[in-house]
């Protein structure tokens, strides 16, 4: 009889459980889809590429959607045995608040081991590949970093084209930015034999198309048609103007597309827990590493605490448990990210303990359901 119940209670659970998972996860990729997508149809990029970035995104999202997920499910789940009577039926027959909470509990206890190990080695290998392959993509098609009438930022130069076409690598009615370092550096005499090009001042590049090769060490811009511009702000009569049928402009990709060579999200709980004791030995300030090294085991044991609390609230729902349980699970996430969002920014910014306030939304939302699970019982 008892296991009977546990099963249906599980089943329950876990319907609701999935139907929030993919409720959830499709809000949390809901901009990355369209970028995908757009790859796709705008950007050339094949087909089968898309669908592996989409499967590297995917469980990273998990990492936010399941402890959301859950506790939409205990909420609806048991909101809708309170809502049609069946809880009152059960404790009819002598079935305790114990047997009515332990199966679920467990299974979610079962859910947060899982996502231990899950968070801290499977999600950064994932976040690296993801990383690794959308790297290769624009290596190999650098359009693919480029929409149409909108200013790109390329290393020093900033690239504006009227229509770009991924597929074939051509751009039409592009201007290229240069603007003047920050460095200052001996003026270049006007008749030095240096080519204006390589002078820091502020310039600009104006041509009707342009098409892009890529090589090992950066992009090639064959520009078409257009003329190159260097004004002087102290000295306007100065401008330099000079025109061309074609010019083969080159941009280094390595510090473009690489950027750095691993973040953060990469790193495995070993490799930050080594960094934050290299960083803590030397004396030096090691909040980020700290804050993302313990977010992983916050978001790991964040579905014990939301079922601690979702528990009494679906239990004691009653009439209208399932829009109850919709209500309060939106309630009790907002909570807690706020919550969240204030403990990381007090950690970071070096206020408290990374490791003590990074708990406080998981005990505040544990202490809240062991409060209302104590008066429960004593009703």
């Amino acid at each position: 009889m008892i296991k009977k119940l546990h099963v249906y209670i599980i089943k329950e659970f876990c319907a609701s459980f999935f139907f929030g998972l993919a409720v959830f996860s499709m809000l949390l990729l809901l901009d990355q889809v369209f970028q995908l997508v757009d790859l796709f149809l705008s950007k050339g990029v094949a087909f089968f590429l898309v669908i592996k970035l989409f499967a590297l995104i995917l469980p990273n999202i998990l990492t936010l959607a399941i402890p959301m997920a859950v506790l939409f499910g205990v909420l609806i789940a048991y909101g809708r045995l309170s809502e049609d009577n069946e809880i009152t039926a059960m404790k009819a027959n002598c079935v305790d608040y114990k047997t009515l909470s332990v199966p679920v509990i467990a299974f979610v206890c079962g859910i947060s081991f899982f996502l231990i190990f899950f968070n801290h080695f499977w999600s950064p290998v994932m976040h690296k590949d993801f990383r690794n392959l959308f790297e290769e993509i624009v290596t190999k098609r650098p359009l693919v970093k480029f929409d149409e009438k909108t200013i790109t930022n390329l290393g020093d130069y900033q690239i504006y084209a009227n229509k770009v076409d991924s597929k074939n690598n051509t751009m039409a009615g592009v201007n290229i930015y240069k603007f003047e370092s920050k460095k200052k550096k001996p003026d270049v005499q006007e008749n030095s034999s240096a080519s204006p090009l390589n002078d820091d001042g502020s310039w600009r590049i104006a041509a009707s198309s342009a098409s892009v090769k890529v090589y090992l060490t950066g992009v090639k811009l064959t520009l078409y048609n257009g003329y190159w511009q260097r004004a002087n702000p102290s000295n306007i009569n100065s401008m330099i103007h000079m025109t061309f049928k074609s010019y083969d402009f080159f941009i280094p990709l390595g510090d473009v597309v690489k950027g750095q060579s691993s973040s953060l999200r990469e790193m495995s709980s070993p490799e930050l827990a080594k960094t934050i004791k290299k960083y803590k030995d030397q004396k030096f300030p090691a909040h980020a590493y700290e804050s993302e090294y313990w977010m992983r085991w916050i978001f790991s044991i964040a579905p014990i605490a939301f079922v601690l609390i979702a528990l009494p609230i679906g239990i004691m729902a009653g009439k209208g448990g399932k829009a109850i349980g919709f209500g309060m699970s939106l309630g009790v996430i907002l909570f807690y990210y706020m919550l969240l969002i204030v403990a990381m920014n007090l950690g970071e910014r070096g206020y408290a303990p990374v490791g003590f306030i990074m708990w406080i939304p998981n005990i505040s939302v544990a202490a809240c359901g062991l409060y209302l699970f104590t008066r429960m019982v004593k009703r």
